[in-house]
């Protein structure tokens, strides 16, 4: 596997890796999976998700933070039940521990959800073949591999439902604009998690515009170490060129916490 992990980065690992405790986390899709048109098609990097199993079971927490509903993150990554790798999924809404974001799906926001669903319905069917995903407390306009003549309409269209209905949160990532009924984000999930776990430091790496979060949340601590995946603006501390690089850098993390 190709690596091209630069002295800096190598560093800040050997520093982040010398900590009591730490947390590893990592976005999934674009990052341990290479981007596809049909997320449905979307695989790991062999032995990539190995690396947070390893981390787990030797007493270092890890977890995928990702935009997937929770059911579809444990599918794509083929994470077992038993798996002590932490799953959070839809931006923060679900999660497979608990965490206290201040937020619920209570009956207002189910409510604020069917409105959503509604309207979103209603653009996808004037914007054809874009597709949807639906989620515990979401909706998310999927384009890629669509025309942009159609792309771009849809997804102007899709940002200015909280227009519409409101209490609606847009987020936009890489071809998707995902509609949300609470308030979360990955920055939020990762604080959360890290104070519930009593963390020094967290290491993050995300490709997509909504990593950035997360990015945000973390980078006031230098002891935190943060990496962007792939190209495009950033406040990430670090960048690889792609998920090879991406697992290269959870590699070499695993190395260091697990050897001996």
């Amino acid at each position: 596997m190709p690596t091209d992990l630069t002295p800096e980065l190598r560093s800040a690992i050997d520093r982040f890796t010398a900590l009591d405790r730490v947390l590893v986390a990592t976005d999934f899709d674009g990052v341990l999976a290479p981007l596809v048109d049909d997320p449905a098609d979307s695989r790991p990097i062999d032995g990539s998700v190995a690396l947070l199993e390893r981390l787990a079971r030797a007493g270092t927490p890890a977890a995928l933070v990702s935009g997937r509903d929770l059911a579809s993150l444990r599918a794509a990554a083929g994470i077992e039940p038993a798996s002590p790798v932490i799953l959070i999924g839809s931006h923060g809404a679900e999660s497979s521990v608990e965490l206290d974001l201040g937020a619920t799906l209570d009956d207002r926001a189910r409510q604020r959800l069917a409105d959503t669903v509604e309207v979103l319905t209603r653009i996808a069917e004037q914007h054809p073949p874009v597709r949807l995903e639906h989620k515990p407390a979401g909706i998310v306009l999927h384009t890629r591999g669509v025309a942009p003549e159609v792309a771009e309409p849809a997804t102007t269209a899709a940002l200015r439902v909280p227009e519409e209905v409101a209490g609606v949160h847009a987020m936009r990532g890489k071809d998707v604009v995902e509609l949300s009924v609470l308030p979360v984000s990955k920055g939020q999930a990762l604080q959360a998690l890290s104070r519930d776990l009593g963390v020094a430091a967290t290491l993050y790496q995300g490709d997509d515009v909504t990593d950035e979060t997360a990015f945000a949340a973390l980078r006031d601590d230098e002891r935190n170490v943060t990496v962007k995946v792939g190209p495009g603006e950033t406040l990430a501390g670090f960048r690889v060129a792609g998920p090879p690089d991406a697992v290269a850098t959870l590699r070499a993390v695993a190395d260091r916490r697990t050897a001996g």
